[in-house]
């Protein structure tokens, strides 16, 4: 006779084992869904930021590429110094992808170099032109994104010092 009381205890359950299993099933499946969405979102914004840095790091070294290549009288400038006239320089594709530079004229005549102290040279034998380098990088989906570095340089005249 135990045997048939418990059974029909059994019998008797109205399901709200069920029930508050499936509530606490939602409630962890929407928690999962929640934390997927942010860590998705976490990695988008760390790639954006790792795609800013490089493309600073581009920008950097397309305005030391654009100074060497001037000075070294590169075939991307015919053979000459731009920096040691007074013009300005159009804009010139780089080694980097979508790395674009050019060089404005700060002064229409070559003026005194710039010195750390007067003792290391007399202003009046020594001239130099001065330019401000701009370099441009386009990155992101459809290059939307942009970096630009502005270098100021001085260039000596050469045969006047």
């Amino acid at each position: 006779m135990a045997q048939l009381i418990q059974l029909q205890k059994i019998h008797s359950q109205q399901g709200a084992a069920l029930a508050v299993a499936l509530v606490l099933m939602l409630v962890l499946t929407s928690l999962a869904v929640t934390l997927l969405y942010n860590t998705s979102l976490d990695t988008k914004m760390a790639h954006a930021t790792v795609i800013k840095k490089s493309s600073l790091n581009a920008t950097l070294g397309g305005s030391d590429e654009f100074i060497n290549k001037a000075h070294n009288r590169d075939a991307l400038f015919a053979g000459v110094n731009p920096l040691t006239g007074t013009s300005d320089v159009n804009s010139v594709s780089l080694s980097g992808e979508n790395l674009n530079g050019e060089a404005e004229a700060l002064t229409d005549n070559p003026t005194n170099c710039p010195h750390f102290s007067r003792t290391q040279a007399s202003d009046s034998y020594i001239r130099c032109t001065r330019f401000e380098i701009k370099v441009q990088h386009q990155f992101g989906q459809n290059e939307h994104g942009r970096t630009e570095v502005v270098t100021a340089v001085a260039s000596q005249i050469p045969g006047e010092s």
